[in-house]
This record gives structure tokens, C-alpha cells and sequence, in this order.
């Protein structure tokens, strides 16, 4: 027997849950595949490269999750005309359509960040990723503004790792760490063509310990808010 409240909460993106459970649930109510078809829509085909796939089914069942983000607005914090700018630029020749779905499933995302019960996120975003420009420059004026707002979030620490900061590991590129209920920590190292989700203890140990030597050269919560105010206020 499955409650209503549960199904409800899935549907409302209240509950995080992973393909297994949507398949079971699937089988339990005889709904013939429709929502395995609604996860596969969301998680997979055009708006989500199949290697990210399995860290994106994760990031919906976290409980905590630590990102470094050394080149973009991590995707739980992205705006949509960042996501449209970042997109085009990736995908020049991408049509319409399909540029419309990423952003979609970009914004399913974020709906974990609207939980009555989110995930515990603190995110190291170093100071070079704010202060890229677009075409339109509003686009990170907006993109600014969404992230000065996201910092009040209870369960959400934005901290600036400033562009003076002395020579540290986090250049070797971004990663997030995410801790999911029965499964574990696991981190997430992405390039420009593939992504990797590593689960070994020695390895996950390893990236703790970089996100905590960065995150002693990040800004404090109040001063990385300020620092995001004054760079806004740059752009003209």
C-alpha cells in the first residue's frame, strides 16, 4: 500500500527519491511505466548528458551536498537566462527545443532547494565564475542578485573563494561531494566531455580534505555576500 502523501510528494518534488523507487512504485500502482517515463524525461535525453545521470538521481536523494564550482553558477543556483547563455554557447547550433528542455530540466533541479526539508548545501564558488561576462550583461546582474538571495537560505552557505587567495587544490578543477541516505558519500568530478562519479573511501577522503582546506581560504558567509553585492554593482 502506498500512501497518497507519498505520491503526492514526488509529484511536488517535496520528497527525493532515485529510478529504483519511481520503477517500484511504478509496478505497485500499475501505471504501466507513465512514471518511469516522467523520471526518464526529466533525468535523461536532451536535457542532461547520460554521464551526469547518475549523480543528478543522487543529488535528489542527498541529504548534504558541498560543491566548488571553478568555472560555472553551479546548476541547483542557475538562473535561466544563465542557463540559456551557458547553453548556447556550449551548443551553438542546438535548436530552440532542445535548449528549452535543458533549462527545464535544470529548474526540476532546483525544486529540491523548495523541501519543506532541503538538503544541507554549502557551495565555494571562486570569484573568477562572477566575474565572467555574457553578451547581455544583465544575465549575471540577474544571475547575482538569485545567488545574493539563495545565501539566506537556512540549509544554503554561498562562500567567495576571492581571486587573491593564495595557490590551492581546488585549481585542479570542481567537484561536489554528496552524502545520500544508503548509499553513502560519493564525489562527482566532471570535464568538458565526461563526468565521474568516485566512491572509493580513500578518494572521497581525499576531496574532504580539499574542500575543507578551501573552504578556510573562502570568505565567511556575510563577507562573500558583500563581495557579490560589490561585483553586481560593476557591472554596467
Amino acid at each position: 500500500m502506498v500512501a497518497q502523501s507519498t505520491i503526492s510528494d514526488l509529484e511536488l518534488g517535496k520528497k527525493g527519491t532515485r529510478r529504483d523507487p519511481v520503477a517500484r512504485l511504478d509496478k505497485v500502482l500499475n501505471a504501466r511505466g507513465v512514471l518511469v517515463d516522467a523520471w526518464d524525461a526529466v533525468f535523461s535525453g536532451v536535457g542532461m548528458t547520460a554521464y551526469f545521470r547518475e549523480a543528478a538521481e543522487a543529488e535528489q536523494a542527498a541529504v548534504k551536498i558541498r560543491e566548488y564550482s571553478l568555472g560555472l553558477i553551479p546548476g541547483l543556483f542557475q538562473v535561466e537566462e544563465y542557463v540559456r547563455a551557458i547553453s548556447e554557447l556550449a551548443e551553438p547550433e542546438a535548436p530552440p527545443e532542445v535548449i528549452d528542455q535543458i533549462v527545464k530540466t535544470r529548474q526540476h533541479r532546483q525544486r529540491i532547494l523548495e523541501r519543506p526539508h532541503p538538503p544541507t548545501i554549502t557551495v565555494l564558488l571562486d570569484e573568477v565564475v562572477l566575474l565572467r561576462r555574457f553578451r547581455d550583461p544583465q544575465v549575471m546582474v540577474t544571475q547575482i542578485d538569485h545567488l545574493i538571495e539563495q545565501s539566506y537560505r537556512p540549509r544554503t552557505n554561498i562562500q567567495i573563494v576571492p581571486i587573491d587567495a593564495e595557490g590551492h587544490a581546488g585549481l585542479g578543477g570542481s567537484f561536489t561531494l554528496m552524502e545520500v541516505p544508503d548509499s553513502g558519500a560519493f564525489v562527482y568530478v566532471e570535464s568538458q566531455q565526461t563526468g565521474v562519479s568516485l566512491k572509493q573511501p580513500t578518494v572521497v577522503a581525499s576531496y574532504d580534505r580539499t574542500f575543507a582546506d578551501l573552504r578556510s581560504a573562502a570568505l565567511p558567509v556575510p563577507a562573500s555576500r558583500s563581495k557579490m553585492e560589490e561585483i553586481r554593482g560593476s557591472i554596467t
